[in-house]
Formats: C-alpha cells, sequence, structure tokens
C-alpha cells in the first residue's frame, strides 16, 4: 500500500484518493494550493513536519506494524463506502460548476421570484398613483390578487398537462 520515491516510503490511501478524485476537492485543493496564504500555510506545515514528525517516524515503524493491517482495512472499507455513495450519489462525481449551480438553484430561483413581486409591486403602484397609506395598502392588495392570479394560471396549466398526459398513458394501456 506504500510506495518508494527517492528512497523515501510514501503512504498511500486509497480513501483519500478516492476523496481527491471528487471534482469539487480536487478545484478546492487546487485553488488553496494557488491562494498565497494557503501556500504558506502548507509550507508551515512542511517545515513543522520536517521538523518534528520525520525524525520520531523511524521509531514508530515497528507498533506501526502492529496496526498496519488495521489501517490498510479501515483504507479498504472507506474506499467501498465512497464507492457505494458515488452509486447512491452520483451527483458528487459531476463538475464543481455544475455543482454549484445544483446548489444555489433555491436561491436563483427565491431571487428570481422577489425580483418578480417586486416589479409586480412597483407597476401596480405606478397604476394607482398618489402617495401615502392608502395608495401603499392598495398597491400591495392589487399585487397579491395579480400574484395569485399567476399561481392559479400556472397551477392550472400544469394540472392540464398532467391530465392529457394521463388520458394518453390510459389510452396507451388500453390499447
Amino acid at each position: 500500500m506504500a510506495s518508494q520515491v527517492n528512497g523515501e516510503v510514501q503512504p498511500s490511501s486509497a480513501t483519500l484518493q478516492h476523496i481527491t478524485g471528487y471534482p469539487v476537492v480536487k478545484d478546492t485543493l487546487s485553488a488553496y494550493k494557488n491562494n498565497p496564504y494557503g501556500k504558506k500555510s502548507i509550507e508551515l506545515g512542511d517545515s513543522a513536519y520536517q521538523t518534528f514528525a520525520k525524525p520520531v517516524i523511524p521509531y514508530l515503524a515497528k507498533p506501526y506494524g502492529y496496526v498496519s493491517p488495521y489501517v490498510k482495512k479501515a483504507d479498504h472499507f472507506g474506499a467501498g463506502a465512497l464507492t457505494k455513495l458515488d452509486e447512491k450519489i452520483p451527483v458528487l462525481s459531476t463538475s464543481t460548476e455544475e455543482l454549484k449551480q445544483i446548489a444555489f438553484f433555491p436561491v436563483v430561483k427565491t431571487k428570481e421570484g422577489t425580483d418578480h413581486v417586486f416589479s409586480v409591486y412597483n407597476s401596480e403602484f405606478k397604476k394607482v398613483g398618489g402617495d401615502g397609506v392608502v395608495t401603499y395598502g392598495k398597491a400591495i392588495i392589487s399585487t397579491g390578487l395579480v400574484i395569485t392570479s399567476e399561481a392559479l394560471t400556472w397551477i392550472g396549466d400544469f394540472l392540464r398537462s398532467s391530465k392529457e398526459k394521463a388520458k394518453e398513458a390510459g389510452n396507451d394501456i388500453t390499447q
């Protein structure tokens, strides 16, 4: 499970390779490595490893020999769990941009809805004209009526199309 590079044993993990294979993780790591603060923190972490951990590693070789089979087994289980997760949630393997679109879809639709309500309100306010509490109230009520009318029209169109699809499916089944 470990490979040798320049005479040093480099640990490898199927679980970590699987995780870093996801496009969003790969892009995040790339952005972190390209960021000046990320570079500096990686340099500091490597320096700490070289100073403190690397001299101790040879002393841990024998104890690691005892736990190595369990570590390999845990790594195998982790990689298997990620494979099953990929089967259940295939969106994890999509590109970062596509994942952003999926994640921010509710926010985008909420913003569009809010913008539509405010545009209807502004147009109704202009239609009513004037200034004062009564004008604002009339604009709010007429905005509510317009939005309700639009929602009922949309629901009616949806139900009509669903009814037509159901009729077609029923005709296909009877034939």
